[in-house]
């Protein structure tokens, strides 16, 4: 695949702090290609097995979170894979 168009577009997407791009592989996922197109302050998170309903639990408890916070203000969102994922080595 042509990655690095969309990777260049993740990056401006950050830049102009238009979303937060997150990364998951699963098995046998080439991380190091994921690596090139997250954040270097957000790497690629390998999912633990298929456990795609945690994850999706954690995404929501998070966007809750931020729903929650004030206009303009800098919310963190919980980036640590709480029991479904972890950081890819």
């Amino acid at each position: 695949d042509n990655w690095q168009n969309a990777a260049q577009r993740v990056r401006q997407g950050e830049n102009d702090k238009k979303f937060s791009f997150f990364a998951v592989g699963v098995q046998n996922a080439d991380l190091k290609i994921l690596s090139q197109i997250a954040p270097v302050s957000r790497p690629p998170l390998l999912l633990n097995g298929l456990d795609f309903k945690s994850m999706f639990l954690w995404l929501s408890q998070s966007m809750k979170q931020v729903s929650h916070s004030q206009p303009g203000a800098t919310t963190m969102v919980q980036t640590a894979p709480v029991g479904w994922g972890q950081v890819a080595t």
